[in-house]
């Protein structure tokens, strides 16, 4: 890939041109790239009555406990209580980034260490932090296609 700059005084803002022979998933997805470096999405986090805006970069797994659901972050120990649903989060998350294993939990894929079959048939989803949790059978078939190719 070439990178060339296009330096002018009189452009009011950045912008990026991709120039390719055709669209395909490979320019999509550089697209996509440049889209998210220049605009973070952030999610509001709540910790002992303190408010923290959370780039989605930083979080390895959000997850639905009791009423609420919680985002644990990469860099943190703490653990943030966030307002969206898990629904709105899902819709939210990059796909490329984020894999949904059950209703109630989404996991950042790089935070997976690996999965293991159950005797019992489910995917157990090891994470790097020696935590683990399930696939549920809604979504193992989609985790089976996505993910274990």
């Amino acid at each position: 890939m070439k990178i060339t700059y296009d330096l002018s005084v009189k452009l009011l803002s950045t912008f990026v041109t991709i120039h390719t022979a055709h669209q395909d998933a490979q320019t999509n997805a550089l697209a996509q790239a440049i889209q998210q470096a220049a605009e973070p999405l952030t999610v509001i986090g709540h910790s002992n009555k303190r408010r923290r805006a959370i780039p989605i970069y930083t979080i390895n797994r959000c997850y639905h406990e009791g009423k609420h659901v919680y985002c644990e972050l990469v860099d943190d120990s703490e653990r943030y209580q966030l307002s969206q649903p898990i629904y709105q989060l899902a819709d939210l998350l990059p796909t490329n980034l984020f894999l949904r294993v059950s209703q109630s939990e989404i996991i950042r894929i790089a935070f997976i260490k690996n999965f293991s079959l159950t005797k019992a048939g489910m995917y157990q989803v090891n994470l790097r932090d020696g935590t683990t949790t399930f696939a549920s059978r809604r979504y193992t078939q989609k985790l089976r296609k996505d993910v274990l190719k």
